[in-house]
């Protein structure tokens, strides 16, 4: 496998990204976003185990993320989105074959998002990432139980970055009918409970697969390899 890093110009930011080329190429690419307060770090794992198995992947650092290589500020979810999307444009002119959206958490909330907004992406897997999050988020704040990490960003806490996107995800996702979508849960899951996942796969539309994993929060993107190359195998077997 062939390691790059590199940068992305995006509209309101420049996203640093770490390419995973594979040496024998399915020509099938993933762009790939981490979770709030974290990093492409986070998923080095699962895009090295998914890079050994043929399907080359894009990683991107969100902008405002203190352990990430991007800098700016995160304002709004419309930053993330002009992340990944800037991401999956280069990937589209300089990668062959179908383009997934993948994602953990906050990460897999974009990868929707971004593309219900993008009819070429042929597919997403979206990890631990739920329906009916901001009244959870801010009950737990209430209760003073976490503070999300919110240190770790330069810009919006989590509870005011997520405020809205149920609505967001209502008007999303039929956009995604007729694409496959993967949709993973996890157990031991404190941030984002198996009954929120299930209830995102729900309103989702055909074709669309739910998994169930034992990890936490955290470990999820590890966790999921497994399940993310076999979904990814029967759609391109070889």
């Amino acid at each position: 496998m062939k390691l790059d890093l590199f940068r992305v110009r995006g509209e309101r930011n420049e996203i640093a990204v770490l390419r995973y080329e594979p040496k024998r190429a399915r020509d099938v690419w993933i762009v790939a976003g981490h979770g709030y307060s974290s990093s492409k770090q986070n998923l080095d794992f699962l895009c090295y185990f998914l890079a050994s198995h043929g399907y080359g992947a894009l990683s991107l650092d969100f902008p405002g993320h203190k352990l990430g290589a991007s800098g700016g500020r995160l304002e709004s979810v419309d930053d993330l989105l002009d992340a990944m999307g800037s991401v999956i444009a280069h990937a589209r002119e300089t990668q062959p074959g179908p383009l997934y959206a993948m994602g953990h958490s906050m990460g897999a909330m974009t990868a929707l998002f971004t593309a219900a907004r993008d009819p070429g992406i042929a597919g997403t897997i979206a990890i631990t990432t739920g329906f009916g999050r901001p009244p959870a988020l801010d009950a737990l704040r209430e209760k003073g139980v976490t503070d999300f990490r919110a240190a770790y960003v330069h810009g919006l806490p989590l509870p005011e970055l997520v405020r809205g996107v149920d609505e967001m995800f209502q008007q999303a996702l039929p956009k995604l009918a007729g694409r496959p979508q993967l949709y993973i849960a996890a157990e031991r899951d404190a941030m984002v409970s198996r009954k929120s996942v299930e209830e995102l796969y729900n309103r989702a539309h055909e074709p669309k697969t739910f998994v169930t994993i034992a990890s936490d929060h955290t470990s999820a993107a590890e966790n999921a390899r497994g399940e993310v190359l076999q979904w990814l195998n029967k759609l391109h077997p070889r």
